[in-house]
């Protein structure tokens, strides 16, 4: 009697825990469709179709679809390391700097992977930290590690150190959390001006504060970055012949804090063909070589870290990348896999590739030492499966 009305179709998503419209459609089934597209895009909670329907002037609103994407637990909600090395940081700046934010790195690796960002951003962004502390027990646990480190080696309590932690993560975010709120007061970070960046930002903070807020608004221009890789392409870009050393530290920093992510690492490097070839192929390009090429081709970006490093203007980077060559070849994954006989020979061949031209060994002392070591492992696994436990026992007691 009152005929049949309009009647219209609403796709919703939350994510993040807020709902937000996607689109209108006429079409049941162009709706459905939609929403069900929507359940399967990355950061979706939910999804509902809504149909709205107007029947003698009076609105009807009925839901027709809503489902909720399960959530899987993260796998990153346990700590990647230890707290090996820690500085005592006692001020903001010493939380935000290199040595501390190397363990922080090592602390959250799974996390940080999985969130694609590095520990510069995680200080520096409000909602990037936020998001961690929403985890649960991730970051107390980051805390609590450090400040069992601390009582260990320097002999102070535990839960007073952890407690004095907290209070510098909280003074570090807020300082984020602040910079945020003040968004647009703020000056613009123009990747094309960085002097100009700069001189714009001492004139709203003073001196004093431009590291910090220059890497607040570095942190945000990294968002459209995508993976870490997509982050370093953007960092180097910024890298110009006459790019000045306040901005090269800071840019450094960053580019350390990627090529402390091993699976980004590796993933520049190319699909090596074992441990050996990829430990090689860094080595050579940390000499500034030309490739080997026997080994798979790296990424054009790691090569001009490398080559930076070698001039001396990413010292950060470069110690990076020496420790995670020490920490490999200390490590106990084979050479190759493949054949585990050949173990000394491609020993000692990388130690060959770990030397300048002037004889000394890339990393000094302490890489010498862990190519030692992988040796005699390799010498008391060849004793022992001859059956002579005894004599391989005594080695590493040598």
């Amino acid at each position: 009697m009152f005929g049949t009305g309009s009647v219209s179709y609403e796709v919703q998503s939350r994510r993040e825990g807020r709902w937000r419209i996607e689109g209108a459609y006429t079409d049941q089934e162009s709706a459905l469709s939609a929403a069900r597209s929507q359940l399967a895009a990355t950061g979706v909670e939910e999804a509902k179709v809504v149909k709205f329907r107007t029947v003698a002037g009076l609105s009807l609103e009925t839901v027709i679809l809503h489902k909720t994407v399960p959530q899987t637990q993260c796998k990153g909600l346990t700590l990647g390391g230890t707290a090996e090395g820690a500085p005592f940081c006692r001020t903001p700046d010493d939380l935000r700097g290199f040595e501390s934010r190397v363990v922080i790195g090592r602390l959250l690796r799974p996390y940080l992977d999985a969130q694609r960002i590095t520990p510069t951003e995680l200080l520096h962004s409000w909602p990037l930290f936020r998001r961690l502390e929403e985890q649960g027990a991730l970051l107390g646990a980051a805390i609590h590690a450090a400040a069992r480190h601390h009582a260990e080696i320097h002999g102070v309590s535990h839960a007073a150190r952890a407690r004095e932690l907290r209070q510098l993560v909280e003074a570090v975010t807020g300082a984020a959390r602040d910079a945020l709120a003040e968004r647009r007061r703020l000056p613009h970070f123009n990747a094309a001006d960085l002097p100009g960046t700069s001189s714009a930002i001492d004139e709203a903070v003073g001196h004093e504060g431009h590291d910090t807020l220059f890497l607040v608004l570095l942190a945000q221009h990294l968002e459209a970055g995508g993976p870490l890789a997509g982050k370093l392409d953007i960092l180097l870009a910024l890298i110009g012949d006459d790019v000045e050393p306040r901005h090269l530290v800071l840019l450094d920093g960053v580019i350390a804090d990627i090529m402390g992510s091993a699976d980004t690492v590796k993933e520049l490097l190319g699909a090596q063909p074992s441990l050996h070839a990829g430990l090689c192929a860094l080595a050579d390009a940390l000499f500034d070589r030309d490739p080997d090429p026997a080994l798979a081709t790296m990424a054009p970006s790691l090569r001009r870290v490398c080559r930076l490093a070698l001039e001396g203007r990413l010292p950060q980077s470069r110690a990076v990348l020496v420790e995670r060559l020490r920490q490999s070849i200390a490590g106990d994954q084979p050479l190759d896999r493949r054949d585990a006989k050949v173990e000394a020979v491609l020993t000692h061949d990388l130690a060959a590739r770990l030397k300048g031209a002037d004889g000394a060994t890339l990393g000094g002392a302490a890489m010498e030492k862990a190519l030692e070591r992988r040796l005699l492992r390799h010498r008391q696994s060849v004793l022992r499966a001859q059956g002579m436990h005894d004599i391989a026992d005594r080695l590493a007691g040598r």
